[in-house]
């Protein structure tokens, strides 16, 4: 179809790839010389490549087909009138300001637009292994848990999908758009919420030819109440996510709103003693979380630094997933000097926790390691450091190669690592 609506065409290709500008942490560089396609067509193609881009940064095997509906961990109970308990994080999105487009669009834009920021939404959910439940309009509702996924892991899942969608909402989606005629300022609202085992069931309703398995819970509805009073381009989570995680202060943020931080999820219900709910939530600082994350530039950067936990000999990706305590990790560094021969040089790994946990423990348990960097025969440089894990929460690994004066040569370079 090349037929065009008010000044873009809907031939134009959809968000396909990454492109790499630090400006905009490495999203938004000329489409052409990165080959990223960022519309496309108005075809039944949901494929964005969205997938093929993100799962292998993440350590993610295979690509996640395609599905909508009830979620396959309970599909089970339609038609037999059973319950069941079981933990959900519940990740609701919905497109800013689309009212507004049926005033200044007509139907077909309207709907090419909100179609593009729809699929973007879908494909980047089942990058990071999460299911579509729902398709609302102009919202999507997406449950992200395992039979074989721990809770931690489904909430770092939905987190990690939030954040990378806000960003391609606005260092690549908006931007293009804007290249392709649509003016208005359009951004995505995205809340996040976990909710565990035993306040969760999960049930079908309805009957039978008209029903649907879901799940009923106070922290599902939290994340659309999330969703709602985010600001454009923004993710909010709930208490209860952040103390799954003990997400720390670097990261998350209180809302403001008029002036006055808004600490709780309103309405604040109150309890049956009549006492309010006083249920916290938190607003994901976007550049700061969206800056540790992996992404395709770190190829680029000069300490190449990869990980593996040492009992189960399964590689480590950056903020992919959480890790055990009593485990160890293996941290390793790789690197070139050019115009160097046989050069002194040492990798400092640093280690700073956080988290409560950690807190209490004297000076936090943080510490550095220096190890002498052996040359191989390919000219490269290398050094490892092992490190146990012991406190819950999101920990930093800060690694730097010095000189023999113990003046830095590489500036350190960050692997952040979910422990619990």
């Amino acid at each position: 179809m090349n037929e065009i609506y008010g000044g873009f065409s809907l031939s134009q290709p959809v968000l396909r790839g990454f492109a790499q500008d630090s400006k905009t942490y490495g999203l938004s560089e000329s489409m052409e010389s990165a080959k990223v396609q960022v519309f496309k067509d108005n075809s039944d193609d949901s494929d964005f490549k969205i997938q093929n881009n993100i799962r292998a940064l993440f350590g993610k095997i295979g690509h996640k087909p395609a599905a909508i509906g009830g979620h396959p961990d309970f599909a089970h109970l339609e038609n037999n009138g059973r319950q069941e308990k079981g933990y959900v994080v519940s990740l609701f999105v919905d497109i800013k300001g689309s009212t507004k487009l049926g005033v200044v669009y007509n139907p077909e834009e309207v709907f090419w637009i909100k179609n593009q920021i729809i699929k973007c939404a879908i494909e980047t959910v089942l990058a990071f292994d999460g299911h579509v439940h729902r398709i609302m309009g102009d919202a999507v509702l997406a449950f992200f848990r395992g039979n074989d996924i721990s809770p931690r892991d489904s909430a770092i899942n939905a987190i990690n999908c939030g954040t990378y969608l806000v960003e391609f909402m606005r260092s690549v989606v908006s931007p293009r758009m804007k290249d392709f005629g649509v003016q208005d300022e359009i951004g995505i609202r995205v809340g996040v919420d976990y909710g565990p085992h035993e306040s969760v069931l999960w049930a079908m309703y309805g009957y039978a030819g008209s029903s649907e398995v879901t799940a009923t819970s106070y922290h599902v509805d939290v994340a659309a109440k999330l969703q709602q009073q985010a600001n454009k381009n923004r993710v909010m989570v709930g208490q209860a996510l952040v103390d799954l995680l003990d997400l720390h202060d670097d990261f998350i943020g209180v809302k403001e709103s008029g002036g006055q931080l808004v600490k709780y999820v309103t309405p604040n219900y109150t309890n049956k003693d009549g006492r309010p709910r006083n249920y916290k939530q938190f607003v994901i600082r976007h550049e700061k979380y969206f800056d540790v994350l992996p992404k395709p530039e770190d190829r680029e950067s000069p300490i190449a630094i990869t990980s593996f936990v040492v009992e189960d000999d399964v590689a480590l990706h950056k903020c992919s997933r959480s890790v055990g305590v009593s485990k160890h990790i293996k941290f390793m560094a790789e690197f070139q000097i050019p115009g160097w021969g046989e050069a002194d040089v040492k990798v400092r790994f640093r280690v700073e926790n956080h988290g409560a946990q950690a807190a209490v423990t004297e000076g936090f348990s943080n510490h550095s390691t220096e190890v002498p960097a052996v040359k191989g025969t390919d000219g490269r440089y290398r050094a490892s450091n092992i490190e146990p894990t012991a406190y819950v929460g999101l920990h930093y690994m800060y690694v730097s190669v010095i000189d023999a004066e113990g003046k830095v040569f590489y500036a350190e370079q960050n692997f952040p690592v979910y422990i619990g």
